[in-house]
Order: C-alpha cells, then sequence, then structure tokens
C-alpha cells in the first residue's frame, strides 16, 4: 500500500555537517541479467546492498525533461538513527528517509536531500521542480526546489546548501487537520493535500454506523478516521478546503491531462464497500467513482487518460470468482466500464512461501499513449497488455513481491516499464528495475 507520508521528526537546529550528503554523487550500479522465465532482458538501476524503494508508482518519478529518475532510500545517506516514544509509550526507531535521482545516461546517482525532516516529494508536471514537504518545529511546511539549478552545480562539482535550491511556499495551518499525502495539479498551479481531522461529535457516529465491516473474516487493517482534502496554492501559500469525508482518505491524485479533477480512495488496508472517489478542486462534485457491488474487491485506481482511470477487480475468493476480474477502466464522462483484460492464472500460480495465489492483478498502470497497460500479481510476475488488442505478454517474473509490491510503471515515452524487485535477496531489500518493451510495439 501507498506509503503517503514518511516517518517525520521535530528535531531542530541541523549544522552545515547535517547536509554534508546532499549533492553527494555515486557511481552508476546499472547491470543486466536475463529472466530466465521471460527470456527479457532486465536492467538492474540499483544494488542489493540498500533500502530502496521507488515512489508509489501513481506518483511521476521521471523529471520534465526525462534525465532523471526519482527514487527514495533510507540507508544510502548518513543519516542518524532516530528514536521517538508514542503517546501510549511504544517506542520507535528509523533513518530517515531522502530523495535521490539516476541520472539515465550514467546511472550516476545523486542525493538531492538530507536531513531528518523531509515529510514527501513530488515532481513537477511542466518544469524541472520539486515540491517538497517537511515537518519543522511543529509546522508542516511547503518547499520547491529548482532541480535544473542543483543538476548544472552537481555537474561543476559545487553544489552549495539546500536553501540555495530551495523556496518556502507555505505553512498548512494546524485548524485544517493533520497533513498527511498529496498530488499536484497537472499545471503545477495547486498541491491537493489529504488531512485527518477531528470533526464533530454527529459526523463521528455516522462514521462508525457506516464502518465497514470486510466479510470472509478478512481483518480490519486501517481503522475509519474522519478525512478530507485540503488545497494549497503553489504560489501563494494559500491553503482552503476541498472536501471533508467520513473515511480514511488515500491514494490522492491528481488529473495528469485536466486541471482540477482528483481521484482518491477510501483506504481501507483491503477491501472496502465503496473505494473509488472523484472530486473537483472547487469541492462542487465529490461522488463515487466506480459504483461497487458485493461482489466487487476493488484496487489501486490510477489515472490513464483525460478520460480513463484504470483499477483492479481481485477475484481471489470464490465469492469473488462470480463474475469477471481483471484490470478495468472507467469513462470519466460517461461511466463506462471496460474490462482490459486479466493474468493467465495458471501461469501465475508459483509464489513465494505465505503469499496469495489465483487472485490475479494487483497494481496496474498504463502507458501515457493508452496502448499498454501493467499489472503485477503475488505470484511475483509483471505482465503488459495491449489496450486495443487484448494481446498479453508475461515480461517479468519472480519479483517476490516482498519486502515491497512490484508496482509497475511507465517511461514517459512508453518505452520502458519499472518495477521493484526482491529476486535477488530473496525478499529482504529491493532492486530498482526496468524492462524495455521497444519489442512489443513491432
Amino acid at each position: 500500500m501507498r506509503q503517503t507520508f514518511f516517518t517525520i521528526t521535530l528535531l531542530l537546529g541541523l549544522s552545515k555537517a547535517s547536509f554534508a550528503q546532499f549533492g553527494n554523487c555515486t557511481a552508476s550500479e546499472m547491470q543486466t541479467y536475463v529472466d530466465s522465465a521471460t527470456g527479457n532482458t532486465i536492467t538492474m538501476l540499483t544494488d542489493t546492498l540498500k533500502n530502496d524503494r521507488f515512489l508509489y508508482q501513481t506518483d511521476p518519478m521521471w523529471t520534465s525533461d526525462g534525465k532523471y529518475l526519482l527514487f527514495r532510500s533510507s540507508s544510502r545517506g548518513d543519516g542518524k538513527k532516530i528514536e521517538r516514544t508514542l503517546p501510549n509509550g511504544e517506542k520507535r526507531s528509523w533513518t530517515p528517509t531522502q530523495i535521490y535521482f539516476i541520472e539515465m545516461a550514467t546511472g550516476k546517482i545523486i542525493q538531492a536531500t538530507d536531513g531528518p525532516d523531509l515529510g514527501s516529494a513530488f515532481l513537477a508536471n511542466k518544469s524541472n521542480r520539486m515540491f517538497i514537504s517537511r515537518k519543522e518545529k511543529e509546522d508542516w511546511n511547503m518547499y520547491v526546489m529548482d532541480l535544473d539549478k542543483f543538476f548544472a552545480d552537481v555537474k561543476k562539482g559545487k553544489v552549495g546548501k539546500p536553501a540555495g535550491y530551495e523556496t518556502f511556499i507555505g505553512t498548512f495551518p494546524p485548524a485544517m487537520g493533520r497533513p498527511g499525502g498529496y498530488a499536484v495539479d497537472c499545471n503545477d498551479d495547486y498541491a491537493y493535500i489529504t488531512v485527518e481531522r477531528e470533526g464533530t461529535e454527529e459526523e463521528k457516529e455516522r462514521m462508525k454506523k457506516n464502518a465497514f465491516l470486510p466479510e470472509s473474516n478478512q481483518p480490519v487493517k486501517i481503522q475509519p478516521s474522519l478525512c478530507g482534502i485540503r488545497k494549497m496554492n503553489l504560489r501563494t501559500g494559500e491553503v482552503t478546503k476541498v472536501i471533508d469525508t467520513e473515511f480514511k482518505t488515500g491514494h490522492i491524485q491528481a488529473s495528469r491531462f485536466t486541471p482540477g479533477e482528483i481521484v482518491f480512495c477510501n483506504e481501507t488496508g483491503g477491501d472496502a464497500f465503496q473505494r473509488m472517489w472523484y472530486c473537483t478542486a472547487d469541492g462542487s462534485v465529490f461522488k463515487p467513482l466506480y459504483k461497487e457491488t458485493p461482489l466487487d474487491w476493488v484496487t489501486h485506481e490510477t489515472f490513464a487518460t483525460k478520460d480513463y482511470v484504470y483499477f483492479n477487480i481481485l477475484g481471489f475468493q470464490p465469492r469473488l470468482r462470480k463474475q469477471v476480474s481483471g484490470i478495468a477502466r472507467i469513462n470519466l464522462r460517461t461511466d463506462d466500464v471496460e474490462l482490459i483484460g486479466q493474468v493467465e492464472m495458471e501461469k501465475d500460480r508459483q509464489a513465494i512461501e505465505g503469499q496469495l495465489v489465483g487472485r490475479g492483478f494487483w497494481h496496474c498502470n498504463a502507458s501515457r499513449d493508452n496502448k499498454w497497460a501493467a499489472g503485477d500479481t503475488f505470484g511475483g510476475n509483471v505482465w503488459l497488455m495491449n489496450v486495443q488488442t487484448g494481446e498479453r505478454h508475461w515480461i517479468v517474473s519472480d519479483t517476490k513481491m516482498k519486502p515491497d509490491h512490484a508496482h509497475p510503471s511507465f517511461s514517459p515515452d512508453g518505452t520502458k516499464v519499472l518495477f521493484q524487485s526482491g529476486h535477488f535477496t530473496n525478499g529482504q531489500r529491493l532492486n530498482l528495475m526496468m524492462v524495455d518493451i521497444s519489442s512489443y510495439n513491432k
């Protein structure tokens, strides 16, 4: 599931030494291997020694010029482990996560953040900039980073302090709720931010009454909470309300094509009575995106085109196999729903110990030209499907699907599929990988 807000700290007084790794470059870790099951040549972008992850598959990972690929890691920098005691007395410790870029022409890896206060990072759509949220003292602050200036100084070997590349945008008002994940509008004008809020007693009672109870003894992984969406003007820092919800709001996405369109989900960690939701940035429209039936288990929606959202319908329980399942798409304008396709189940039966099989696709994504859809499965496989013809191709095997899922996504030009894999570590750590799909276009 999506990790929408990295763990943060309230440490103060960062010294100059705290940014010793900012702008640091390391040599390419790229190498290749041949997938024994599919015959495809796989490019490993990072080695097996680090705790690396891509951003969530619905977030942009390529700079607007296509030259740099973003990922995050908690083990590449020199950050010190942080310890914190929770209100319930539980003690937690972690190493701060930082943002890195791979220069695709050379494979060189560049550290682009430092310090203990990073929240989330989101790449701009129309320029080489990166929006960064931080928890500083008691404030949630938003900054924008000039990546062109940063990369130019990296090449010169003269990188300054982070403040030399970042511009403060604004502070999120505590009265608006507790901020979490965010997405940036296609014109880079607004950030849409999920919040948890206190709400009224009436809202709390209604939320408890309407809370979803899963079938077949499925656990409730994420408890319902009063939430909502706010928007921050990325020029002025002004924050205003979009909508309030009476369920846990997650997986927020802004359309890459049309300003002011937002898709998000009722995040339960499993099934939901109504997962996918749609709203406009002015709050005038707030509605279910795909109205579910008791036989629908919907997961992992993603904006695909101006008019389509892709999502998965699971079929891993007997009660869910009474209708079709697989990757589907819904038309935002007409509400028409079409099934794109399902994995070949018999090729997806061999999974790592403890994982579920026979449930079909888990995450899905689409190329920007809407020719291809990609999906991962708990069998550790990644599949490619031609949206127009329905033809499907098994392109990657044995990703292990742990310690995280494969989360396939496409390069901007649609010629490559990115994914995460625990193949070489038996699911202990992740490699960041890429497979060229150009040959399937012939």
